[in-house]
């Protein structure tokens, strides 16, 4: 039986539109169909050829799609409903439409030509219980980040939702993508969930995507070098960082804080999340590798100070329903 493969793009205020129609073009030139859901306050127009049609907000609680021209559908809601929210109605719409598997892009991301005909390959010959087939991804602002040997395919705990091809029925399974995270560590929280729960999710490491992570800026040849340098003599990855310049937003330090709590007290049962992101192995790391850097990197520090505090309230204080694959 042949797997349906179709792609999903969340749109949040893009600063460039034709970096968009880019994106979309690099999927359809591999994928029959795309969704699109436009978190923007104000609507993103993009260009008629794109065949794209905005539908309004339906009745209750959900935004509604439309078939336009069998290419692309998307939903318009005027309001950020967060990206848990974005993908869950992406995937909930191409299974109604006979989908098997979603493959989820950011806005700025170009697909690589070539890897969706490979993942389908993939998909069709799989005996397994595979979730996610997903590339490498590297910021090529960021020198200390390089491709791994890209010979082989690698089981990985987790992976982004940029660029992964996501099975319809194991997100079924696990309950979905946790719309009360709103945008920080959904994909950790998803995937932990996925990996408990039996599934694999499977790197090919022959794809690699070049993914911008943050708004930051390279520092000069010379100091990237010695930082990256002292990071391999002290084998500490997070002393790399200090090789660019990073525009530290306060709204996504207080959803970092808050998210990372509440993603490890309702999977505590399955071991740590997320904290592989920042380098370290638990809360006290997470604090002296993104909270202390943090503050020492922004601009307004008493905001980014307020909303550590404030994360990590919100974190504690969160109804927490403890997860287990039976409980989906």
């Amino acid at each position: 039986m042949k797997n349906r493969i179709a792609a999903g793009i969340v749109l949040y205020n893009p600063d460039d539109i034709n970096r968009v129609q880019q994106c979309i073009e690099s999927v359809l030139e591999q994928i029959e169909h795309v969704y699109i859901f436009d978190n923007s306050v104000q609507p993103v127009q993009l260009l008629k050829t794109s065949q794209i049609t905005y539908v309004t907000k339906a009745n209750g609680d959900e935004p509604s799609c439309e078939k336009v021209n069998n290419v692309v559908n998307s939903s318009k809601v005027n309001k950020n409903y967060g990206i848990a929210y974005a993908l869950n109605r992406i995937m909930e719409r191409a299974q109604q439409d006979g989908f098997d598997w979603v493959l989820t892009m950011d806005q700025d991301s170009i697909l690589p030509s070539g890897m969706i005909p490979d993942f389908r390959n993939r998909i069709n010959s799989d005996s397994g219980r595979t979730a996610i087939f997903c590339p490498q991804v590297i910021d090529k602002r960021r020198a200390y980040m390089k491709a791994e040997r890209r010979d082989c395919v690698v089981n990985v705990e987790e992976c982004i939702t940029s660029a992964s091809c996501t099975s319809i029925q194991a997100w079924k399974d696990v309950g979905g993508f946790d719309e009360w995270l709103f945008i920080d560590l959904v994909d950790n929280e998803f995937c932990k969930r996925l990996v408990s729960s039996g599934y694999q999710i499977k790197r090919v490491n022959r794809w690699v995507l070049d993914q911008e992570f943050g708004k930051i800026i390279p520092k000069s040849k010379r100091s990237q070098k010695f930082w990256i340098r002292l990071s391999q003599l002290l084998h500490n990855k997070n002393i790399a960082k200090f090789s660019y310049r990073k525009y530290v937003s306060p709204l996504r330090v207080y959803y970092t804080n808050r998210n990372i709590i509440y993603a490890n007290r309702k999977l505590k049962a399955y071991g740590p999340v997320a904290y592989n992101n920042y380098n370290c192995k638990g809360y006290l790391g997470f604090i002296i590798s993104f909270n202390l850097p943090s503050l020492l990197r922004a601009r307004h520090k008493g905001q980014v100070f307020s909303a550590i505090v404030r994360g990590t309230f919100d974190g504690l204080s969160a109804h927490v329903k403890l997860w287990s694959p039976n409980n989906e």
